[in-house]
């Protein structure tokens, strides 16, 4: 039965990445691009990840930032590797070359700096790998003490923030929070706080997925052209609106939040992440579809490290860019006089 629910997702995960490749040409051909608004928040392009043979040519590789330090970890799906970049972007170390980490769908850095592997071995079981900084495993930690209906829970992402593990179970819509040892804390039935029918529920899919700074649990769903914010004690917003104008979603992908409270939201089809205040108020649009530098295709996954900058996974070979994001400080104007 999960099969043919995979099959059916697979199907819809392939009719998108259709419209996307259609309304990139249709985009390009036109020579389209969505006006922005005024916005209290800027971004500037500043480079794309690279090593000394320029830009590496990732697709919708998964972004971990290790805070501390300001490295990037990058987990590539399709070689099975994983890359460390400096502040600067560029690459200094890589592991996994041998094809070892090919069943790893996700990554995280915990408070030492030790790296975690979420692996996924034939959709049968799961296991955390934790790695020392070369990428050598040093232990494996057992998921316990699970709820009798997360029996079945398989996880495919996962974060570490504030020393919990935040693991989100795509296809049963379910997030679970461990500690840092693998012990069960809470989890949240995303399917029925999201208000997803029953019946729906198997044609329904989670994309983007994130923890903010204060434990709030970000999440998107496609098929209801909907961002989602869920505090830890199961209170839920929603937000987003479907449409090609600047502001609505068409498929969307990655969410991240800043400290200032802003939201960051990748649209696949669109091919631009578009930022909410943090009132759910649309603020601007950036990336667009093309090669240039700042364009982007199909933005999927994000990031943002402590100095500010947000990272985008994408496809078409585009690998991942980073945009610095700048605050506007609100002008004051003095007071007309009124004359009597």
């Amino acid at each position: 039965m999960r099969n043919r629910h995979n099959n059916y997702k697979s199907f819809v995960s392939l009719r998108y990445e259709i419209l996307i490749i259609l309304s990139i040409i249709c985009t390009a051909s036109l020579g389209l691009s969505p006006s922005t608004v005024t916005a209290g928040v800027e971004t500037s392009f500043l480079y794309r990840l690279s090593n000394f043979s320029g830009p590496v040519p990732y697709n919708w590789a998964s972004i971990s930032v290790d805070e501390e330090r300001n490295e990037i970890y990058v987990l590539d799906p399709r070689a099975g590797d994983i890359t460390v970049f400096n502040d600067q972007g560029m690459e200094f170390y890589r592991f996994g070359d041998d094809g070892s980490l090919r069943a790893a769908t996700d990554l995280a850095l915990d408070k030492d700096g030790n790296i975690l592997l979420l692996l996924s071995p034939g959709r049968s079981n799961a296991a955390i790998i934790k790695c020392n900084f070369r990428g050598e495993p040093i232990a494996q930690l057992e998921l316990k003490n699970f709820p009798p209906d997360f029996s079945a829970f398989l996880p495919v992402r996962m974060i570490y923030r504030q020393e919990l593990l935040y693991l989100l179970d795509a296809n049963s819509l379910k997030i679970a929070v461990t500690d840092a040892n693998g012990v069960f804390q809470n989890g949240y039935d995303l399917g029925s706080l999201a208000g997803v029918e029953e019946t729906k529920k198997d044609r329904t899919d989670i994309d983007g997925f994130s923890v903010d700074s204060k434990g709030n649990m970000l999440f998107t769903i496609p098929v209801q052209f909907a961002a989602f914010v869920l505090s830890p004690d199961g209170e839920i917003i929603k937000f987003g609106r479907p449409g090609g104008a600047p502001g609505k979603f068409n498929n969307v992908g990655g969410i991240v939040a800043d400290d200032r409270g802003y939201y960051y939201v990748a649209d696949k089809l669109k091919s631009a992440v578009l930022v909410f205040d943090k009132d759910f108020q649309f603020q601007l649009e950036f990336g667009y579809r093309g090669f240039r530098p700042g364009n982007l295709i199909s933005p999927r996954n994000l990031a943002l490290d402590s100095q500010g900058r947000l990272y985008v996974s994408e496809i078409g070979n585009k690998g991942i860019s980073v945009f610095q994001i700048t605050y506007k400080e609100p002008k004051h104007t003095k007071p007309q006089q009124i004359s009597e």
